[in-house]
């Protein structure tokens, strides 16, 4: 999968700057290449938790409206207008729904799965939209959607926003046809009118002297009220307007699109106005904007273009809310599925906030500049834009006939766009990779001017230059195309520690006998130990690698926590020179731990929580029961929580303004594996402080332990237990400790909470049926358990529009045993505390809790039963063992292939056992052994990465980390 930056999508991205561009998919290390996203494994299939983006506004979305996409699975049971599952009519009809329905309904599943770059095709016969009451709550509508299981992902309906500034009486000429060379790259190329450039935007002037004639008419559907051409729209001869879904896209409140169309697209030796960069090329009207001037219908305007067969979309707009893999899909159908090249303005905000959909994967990224090549004011920049052209002071056409200059990457891009078209016509056979590559690869370098010398590398590869593009074909051009070990791989490495990158790149354009690659960066936390690696000879559209030699790169042992670290990759052709660049960044030192020892997979993370990394819901897997349907997580948010009083509460669960994290804990050791687990199959441990609680720091520090056993009846529960050192300075009266979790279990409507006197438990589970989970204290007998109504029904604190530290310490101190009896919309929380204690200075005070799930009650107390008599040491069975410092084992070669050997310096007296688990600590081998020396264990078909080998004897435990190369 390639992803363009940013979101980080899913288990910590792998991303790249060519095609790569980012979004989200879960992966454990983040790559981001400014260009390409590679992710290697596949998307976590755990049913996510969406949260309403920072900074969203009413203007930034439509109202109302949900977009969804159903999984693969489901594909048998969708239909135009309906969706023939009982699990999804459910919750439409939940959530009050008074449309559901296909928002590409002509299309079709595509027929093959793989571009032939590696990157899959998009399917967007899954993708649906629902009309629900504006004032109902998208963020729960969609999380409903989402708890299905059935669902690949779901969001808002965002709203873009145009890229242009008002006009600039300064300058009333085509300087920027200088600037690109276009006057020369007209001597050698003038266009096809059968190359067509869609401007998808506010509508054209139909009648414009300079834009009539170089309108894409549709003559197979003329004006005859009849669908003639039987694409699913009747009579769309001069195009379509989707904003208002008819056949005249007339600009009507803005006049944007009337300007972009000009620059790309106007009538050029016709003795009027101006000439349109594309020359005899064709410009198709796509209005997407509705009566109100919103760009509603953005995306889908560009999936019309492309069905249209239009071989470059230009789209002058965008914004910086993602509108998350949606946007994606619909970028890469465009390009890979359609062969469309899709250019896009990188923004106005003079910042390197990035933009969509500029700065998705294998959308043409463009950054405007002025007349003299420098960054024009208000351009955005940074290491996702692609290419740079005129923005400043750009002439072009206006409304009734009229013409005016206007500032923008809104007016960059359709210089861009107008470019490729011309490349269409001289490079026929050119698909939409090989265009975006030969633009950039023979642009002007304008970083050594030094008015741009705070932006080199930040403003794309230069400034447009034509010309070049259309009479320099012997330049190579490489770009990513996955990487030699999973991303995983890249998770294990810590501080101090040096790894290898190695990958596979493709060359899109002409052959080269000298390639070299070289990385580079500027950060004081990583040290290059080798940054160059010689590919030789590459062909045209030939793969080669860095395997053989690849960069040696050492991680500082001072690297904060889940920093970002951006590299530079330079191709070099000994030849020619520049062949490619691409800048990317890894998320090293991260602060959560995806695992899964038993029936449970969840995520730990370094500030006291389990189930996601809060407040980022896109890092973590939430909390997986085995046996719970569709795979859901069964936690919304659940974490560690301490009080002194009302004012003095520390944790990192909700806070107090409704959709907000408390933030109070600063990782002072990181949540990892233990190598050698000391208390179950299963340890994570690491410690953190309430330095960040400002006025609401207590002086505390927590050393945590989570562990789980992996082997029945020990499988269905986790034990975090917390030992809090007071380093306050003082002691500590009414000192509370709990843990937290809000409940995201089948059916809201049906959610109870409850409360088990005899084993100490708060449970919950939905009174339809399903799985049952549960907190248990395990260490203390003062124990007060609080079940919330989130919406304050019945007399239960509301926390679901923010949860104060009043609220919190109240409820350590108070008893509600039941929540989800008293109304339709049973949204339900629990909260088991232990106080309370006078915790002395410098005293430690050790808490555990078991973390629950079962299938039915009797299941889940039987379950807390086991987790309590294992806390205590009481439980009769195989424990975890000791380690022991004289039990000499190896296991070699490391790394190894396809062969792994356990050597013993001597017999074991009695049973042993060798056990080997994956990097989600899944066993995936294990013999009992006895007596002999030697063992070999087949490895051919494992997957490449990091192992751990555990010996169990009846005396002591051996583990080691080992890698499969």
């Amino acid at each position: 999968m390639f992803l363009k930056p940013e979101t980080q999508l899913q288990k910590n991205t792998l991303t790249m700057n060519h095609l790569y561009k980012s979004i989200l998919a879960k992966i454990i290390v983040t790559v981001f290449i400014s260009g390409l996203f590679y992710s290697a494994f596949s998307q976590n299939s755990t049913s996510p938790v969406f949260t309403m983006p920072e900074g969203v506004t009413k203007d930034n979305i439509w109202e109302g409206k949900i977009i969804f996409k159903m999984k693969q699975s489901t594909a048998p049971f969708l239909k135009t207008d309906e969706i023939q599952l009982e699990e999804i009519k459910e919750v439409l009809t939940r959530i009050e729904a008074t449309t559901t329905r296909k928002i590409f309904p002509l299309h079709q599943p595509p027929a093959q799965k793989t571009h032939f770059s590696g990157q899959p095709y998009s399917d967007l016969s899954r993708i649906y939209f629902a009309e629900i009451p504006v004032e109902a709550s998208l963020e729960e509508a969609i999380n409903e959607l989402y708890a299905t299981g059935l669902v690949e992902y779901a969001q808002p309906w965002y709203i873009p926003e145009l890229f242009y500034e008002p006009n600039d009486p300064l300058i009333g000429s085509q300087y920027y046809l200088q600037n690109i060379k276009a006057f020369d790259a007209w001597e050698v190329e003038q266009g096809d009118t059968n190359v067509v450039i869609a401007i998808v935007d506010t509508g054209i002037d139909l009648y414009h002297p300079d834009l009539i004639n170089d309108i894409a008419y549709n003559y197979n559907d003329p004006i005859n009220g009849e669908d003639s051409d039987n694409d699913g729209y009747i009579d769309n001869f001069y195009g379509w307007d989707l904003g208002d879904n008819n056949n005249y896209p007339q600009w009507d409140v803005l006049l944007h699109g009337v300007h972009v169309s000009g620059i790309a697209g106007a009538s050029t030796d016709n003795q009027t106005g101006m000439a349109g960069v594309g020359f005899k090329s064709r410009i198709l009207p796509v209005k997407i904007s509705d009566q109100d001037g919103r760009l509603v219908r953005s995306y889908e305007g560009i999936v019309y273009a492309a069905d249209q067969g239009a071989h470059v979309i230009n789209c002058s707009w965008g914004g910086a809310i993602s509108p998350g893999q949606f946007g994606q899909d619909i970028i890469n159908y465009a390009v890979l599925n359609k062969n469309s090249v899709v250019v896009a303005a990188a923004g106005n905000s003079n910042n390197q906030v990035r933009i969509f959909p500029a700065s998705y994967v294998n959308a043409i990224s463009v950054a405007g500049t002025n007349a003299d090549d420098h960054k024009w004011s208000g351009s955005s920049y940074g290491k996702l834009v692609d290419i740079s052209a005129p923005g400043q002071a750009i002439f072009s056409t206006m409304p009734n006939g009229s013409y005016a200059a206007s500032n923008g990457t809104s007016m960059a891009a359709p210089i861009v766009a107008g470019a490729a078209a011309l490349l269409k016509a001289q490079f026929p056979d050119f698909n939409a990779l090989q265009i975006a590559a030969q633009l950039k690869v023979t642009t002007d370098i304008i970083d050594t001017i030094a008015a741009n010398q705070p932006y080199a590398g930040l403003l794309g590869t230069g400034r447009l230059n034509i010309y070049r593009a259309l009479t320099e074909t012997h330049h190579p051009y490489l770009m990513f195309s996955q990487l030699e070990h999973p991303a995983e791989y890249y998770q294990l490495f810590n501080p101090g520690e040096t790894f290898e990158l190695g990958a596979e790149f493709l060359n899109l354009l002409a052959p080269t006998e000298n390639i070299t690659a070289v990385i580079t960066t500027q950060s004081p936390y990583v040290d290059v130990i080798s940054g160059e690696s010689l590919l030789g000879e590459v062909l045209h559209m030939e793969t080669t690698s860095n395997f053989e030699n690849p960069f040696v790169i050492t991680i500082s042992e001072s690297m904060p926590a889940s920093h970002e670290v951006t590299f530079t990759l330079n191709f070099l052709n000994g030849a020619s020179g520049f062949a490619g660049q691409q800048s990317f960044s890894i998320v090293f030192n991260l602060d959560y731990v995806d695992f899964q020892a038993n029936q449970i997979q969840t995520t730990v993370n370094s500030r006291g929580n389990v189930g996601f990394n809060y407040p980022n819901y896109n890092q973590g897997v939430g909390f997986l029961y085995a046996n719970a349907n569709q795979n859901r997580t069964l936690i919304k948010c659940a974490g560690f929580v301490a009080g002194v009083s009302t004012s003095k509460v520390v944790d990192n669960i909700y806070g107090p303004v409704e959709a907000s994290f408390s933030k109070s804990f600063y990782s002072l050791e990181n949540a990892r594996i233990a190598e050698f687990p000391q208390k179950g199959d299963l340890e994570i441990t690491g410690s953190f402080n309430d330095s960040l609680a400002g006025n609401a720091r207590i002086g505390i520090k927590v050393d945590y332990s989570v562990y789980s056993f992996e082997n029945s009846p020990l499988d269905k529960f986790l034990i975090l237990e917390y030992n809090i050192i007071n380093q306050s300075g003082e002691n500590l009266p009414g000192f509370y400790t709990a843990f937290f979790a809000d409940w995201a279990l089948q059916d809201v409507r049906n959610h109870r909470a409850a409360y088990d006197t005899e084993n100490q438990m708060g449970y919950a589970y939905s009174a339809s049926g399903g799985n049952f989970t549960g907190i248990r204290l395990l260490s203390h007998s003062n124990i007060k358990h609080y079940a919330f109504d989130n919406q304050g029904y019945a007399g239960s604190m509301r926390i679901n529009n923010g949860f104060t530290s009043f609220q919190k310490y109240t409820a350590m101190k108070s008893t509600r045993n039941n929540a989800g009896f008293f109304d339709k919309d049973n949204d339900i929380s629990t909260l088991i505390s232990a106080g309370p204690f006078n915790l002395q200075k410098d005293d430690t005070l050790t808490v555990a809790f078991a973390l629950l799930a079962g299938d039915h009650l009797n299941d889940l107390q039987a379950t807390a039963q086991l987790a309590s008599l294992i806390y205590k040491d009481e439980y009769v069975g195989t424990g975890p063992g000791h380690f022991a410092d004289n039990l000499t084992i190896k296991a070699f070669p490391n790394p190894f292939e396809n062969t792994l050997s356990v050597e013993f310096t001597h017999n074991i007296s009695g049973n042993a056992e060798i056990s080997v688990f994956d990097m989600y600590a899944r066993r995936i081998y294990n013999q009992k052994v006895s007596g002999k020396e030697k063992y070999q264990i087949e490895t051919s078909h494992w997957d490449q990465g990091f192992y751990i080998i555990q010996v169990k004897t009846d005396e002591s435990v051996y583990s080691r980390k080992i890698m499969k190369k």
